[in-house]
This record gives C-alpha cells, structure tokens and sequence, in this order.
C-alpha cells in the first residue's frame, strides 16, 4: 500500500477551520484542532485542499505554513480536476454530509478514491438528511462516516435503522447501510495547554483583578454561553450554591465564553445573582486569544452540564484534562467516553422521557413552526440534571486538595494516551488505508448515467427541440455573421456564461472555418 492511500485531500471552507470569527463555535475548534494536528502529526509530505476558489486554497496554505518547523508543501484541487483526488486517495469532509461528493464521484468512476466524513450535531434536520443520503446517495463500503462516541454511532444507526424501513416499506427489498460507521474521537494537542511560560503573569493578574485569593476555589466553565443550545446555567448555579453552603469555601465560578444576544446575558448574569449569590461569578469573553491560551490555568475544577442534544462529543472536558483539572461533568453523550467517573473527574446523573413522549417536539421542528434553536432549546428542558448529586461531586473537590490533583493528573494522562493528535492521526490514516484497500478491490465500472437526476440537459430535454442535431446535420453561417457575432455573444452573455465560450479570436476562425467549408463540413464530424 503506497503512501498516498494514508493521506486525504482536506474539503477546505474557511468556516469549519478557523476560530477567528466572531461566532466561536465548537465544530470550528475541533476542525481547526484537527488541522493542525494532522499537518503536525501525519507522516506526509504533501498536503492537498480541494476547494472550489484559489483563495481559500490561499488561505489554506497559510494556515497550514504556522503547523509545521519546515513549510509543508501544499496542492489545490478544484472540483473540476475529481481526477487529481485519486492520489490521496480520499476526501475528507469534516460533517456527514457525504451524498454530494458521492454524486461527484460517479463522473469518474465510483471506485476513483474514498470518501471520509466526520459527524458534529447529529440532531439537526441538515444532519438527518445528510445521514438518509448514507442508504440513497452511491455510497460504498470504502466510504466512512467517522463516529465521535458510541453515543453518537447509536444515533446515526437507529435514523438509518427508520429510513431503511421507510424505503423498503415503499419499494420492498432491502436497503444496505454500506458506508462504514467507525468509532475515532476528536482529539486535542495536549501540548498546547501545557503551563506556558506566560501563565504565570496572566494567572496572577486575573487573580489580583477579580480578588481571588490563594486558598479561594476556581471553578471553570469554558464553552458557548447559551442555555438553550449547550447547557442551561440553572443546574450548576444551583449545585455550586449549595456547595458553598455545605463547605463554607470561597468560590469563584468563572465563565469563560460568548453571548449570542443581550438578552441571554441578562439571563446568565441575572440568574447566578438569584441562585448562587454566595458563589463570586465572573463573566469573560472566551473568544479573546489570549484568554483562549491561559483560562485553563486559572481554574481548580472544571464543569460541563451539558443537558443538550446538540452535544455529540464535548471537547472541553478533553482540554481540562489535558490542563490537568478534575471535570464534573454531566452524564451525557460523549462525556462519558472521555470523563471516567472517579478517576479523571465525576458524572452526574440525568434523566430525560422515555421513547415515544417527545413527538410533539419532533412534529413541530418539522413542520417549521419551531426553529432549530427552539427545538433543542425544548428538548433540554425535559432533560434534569441531579443538582444534589452535582453539588455532592463539587463537595468532594472543593473539600479534598489531594484528590483535586490525583484526578487532575489522572485525567492530563488520559488526555495525552488516547486523545492526543498524535496518537489519533495516525488511526485517521490507518482508517483511509483501509478504506483504500477496498476499493482498489472493487471491479466497478463508470456508471452509464452519473447522477440520474441531473443528467446531460441534451438527454434530459432532448424532446424539447423540432429536431436533434446530430453528425449528419449541415452547419451553415447566416449571411454577415462573421465579424460580428463573437463580438455580440461576447457583450451579451451575462451570469459568468461568456467564460465558458472560446475567445473572440478563437469564435470568428471557427466562423470562418464553417463558412470555407460550405458543404464539406458536417456537424460533429467535422475537424476543427
């Protein structure tokens, strides 16, 4: 197996790589965590962006150049050029939705390369039709669709279990789930929350700002601040409250993140006054750099109560750990996977519905009259988090230095074994090498209509004209045309058409190549 069958062309939008935006979202840190630790970390030389604008590919190569000591070489593929991507190998797509780039496949031959995909939010309607597109689009069995946790595996695999259903209820047969569905989570590179040489200074500076002092207890939240899409602020105020009563320690609650509008500020800000006014809260924009870099070192515990189905996999509780803090986190998803209850931290239970009461919830989402954010924001509120068990876990921590640091230490271990870049990349490879072996394999051929939807407009609409023009059609010029009609067509077409057509210089000798050879030239047969 040559090297080029461990390595994937990136599919590269500046959104899903870069945390400089003002909306600082978590599939934005993963991706551009994953980028960083692929360039750093994979054994190649040679890294490919497919795009479709020579700009991003710029922007590409420029983030790529600060990854690496030596510049790393890079390569643009256009969506014009499907055929360079046979080198890597594969495509890398960081969401699910894979149903497109499989059409684009077929131009070529299903079999040309591999296709790799990544789930983020699994509860979205883009990412169920993106998932129904795994059984319906010409997907295969050299394909993967990268499952971050059981948690999230379980999920795509009973709405593929549903839709299977529906269509052998409409069509009868059986419908494969040929894509693979493997397991590799998002990853960190530890070494990049490792005490800096700058922490020292800045800790100290926060501390003196917000009056902490050395024996004060910093719990740490650092994440989107928004209760009705990552976790609902009640819950921790409330176990922190009684925490404090219990203990009689000073703590600061520190909430390192963004606002999406005043309104929910006013919520987060407002609700910690009324229920945990013997908790000092402090509010700091996360989006800083700088603050991005060293908040992780303020902090003696770190919390996550997520109660959300957006949550698939939770990347912060990764990062505490690797900072070396103890996480109480909830019982949810992902969190599970990462956390080890009483080794790197705590889980607090939580408990939603059983099957079958949320239909209301699901009907209204799809109807339109709830949007997306209101949806899970609905769904979050039947989920409870266990605010005895929560404060009971902070009670351990806050109260107990030596386990603090055991856990800390414990989880910076674990961080750095099993979800450190350095160890996952070289599983991402394993995992396209794999897929490549399958498919160089396969004996298949080019399909005889690519995309049966949007087929040649000439096969599709070829009813529409008097008559087809075929190679025995007699092309003749119309008196005068010479001269003026690469000119006209050149001003007149608008919308980027004129693009595709030849030069003006190279129109008007087709013109006169026509209009020399009279008779002697026949349609498609002729030579130009």
């Amino acid at each position: 197996m040559s090297d080029q069958n461990r390595n994937a062309a990136i599919f590269y939008e500046v959104d899903g790589f870069s945390t400089t935006g003002e909306r600082l979202l978590g599939r934005q840190v993963a991706g551009e965590s994953f980028l960083r630790g692929f360039v750093k970390n994979a054994d190649l030389e040679r890294f490919f962006c497919y795009t479709d604008h020579p700009g991003k590919f710029q922007l590409f190569k420029k983030q790529i150049s600060d990854y690496r000591l030596s510049k790393p070489k890079a390569e643009w593929i256009n969506p014009l050029e499907l055929h360079k991507i046979r080198n890597p190998g594969c495509v890398f797509y960081s969401g699910p939705g894979l149903g497109s780039f499989a059409w684009q496949r077929q131009y070529i031959t299903p079999n040309a390369y591999s296709l790799c995909g990544l789930t983020h939010t699994t509860c979205s309607r883009e990412a169920m039709d993106a998932f129904g597109q795994l059984i319906t689009g010409p997907l295969h069995e050299w394909d993967a669709l990268i499952c971050t946790s059981q948690s999230v595996k379980k999920t795509v695999e009973y709405a593929l279990g549903n839709y299977a259903e529906h269509l052998a209820e409409r069509g009868g047969g059986k419908f494969d789930i040929r894509v693979q569905l493997p397991i590799l989570p998002l990853g960190i590179n530890c070494d990049e929350f490792e005490w800096p040489d700058t922490a020292d200074a800045y800790v100290k500076e926060f501390k003196d700002r917000h009056s902490i002092g050395s024996d004060d207890i910093v719990v740490l939240y650092v994440g989107r601040l928004a209760s009705h899409a990552k976790a609902h602020p009640l819950l921790m105020y409330q176990a922190l409250e009684k925490a404090v009563r219990k203990t009689g320690k000073k703590v600061h609650l520190v909430q390192s993140g963004w606002f999406a509008t005043e309104s929910i500020e006013r919520q987060f800000v407002e609700g910690a006054k009324k229920f945990c006014p013997s908790v000092n809260c402090i509010f700091i924009d996360g989006r800083d750099k700088d603050t991005r870099k060293h908040i992780w070192h303020v902090g003696d515990i770190f919390t996550t109560l997520a109660d959300n189905i957006q949550e698939t996999f939770g990347i912060t509780p990764l990062e505490a750990m690797a900072a070396g803090m103890p996480v109480v986190a909830t019982d949810w998803d992902g969190y599970r996977e990462t956390v080890r209850d009483g080794v790197d931290g705590f889980l607090v239970r939580t408990t939603m519905p059983e099957p079958g009461s949320g239909l209301p919830l699901s009907y209204r989402y799809q109807l339109g009259v709830d949007h997306y954010d209101r949806y899970i924001g609905q769904v979050s509120l039947f989920t409870n988090v266990d605010t005895d068990h929560c404060a009971e876990c902070f009670i351990k921590l806050i109260e107990n230095p030596d386990l603090r640091k055991k856990m800390g230490e414990a989880g910076r271990d674990r961080a750095k074994g099993d979800f450190d870049w350095q160890v996952l990349i070289p599983k991402y490879q394993d995992l396209w090498s794999s897929l490549a072996e399958k498919r160089l394999a396969a004996q298949i051929e080019k399909p005889k209509v690519a995309v049966p939807l949007i087929d040649d407009p000439f096969s599709t609409f070829a009813h529409y004209p008097t008559e087809l023009m075929t190679a025995n059609s007699r092309l003749s010029l119309q008196p005068d045309a010479r001269g003026s009609v690469g000119r006209y067509l050149k001003d007149s077409l608008g919308n980027g058409v004129i693009k595709l057509l030849p030069s003006e210089e190279k129109l008007e000798q087709m013109l006169t190549h026509i209009d020399e050879a009279g008779d002697e030239y026949w349609g498609s047969g002729g030579e130009m």
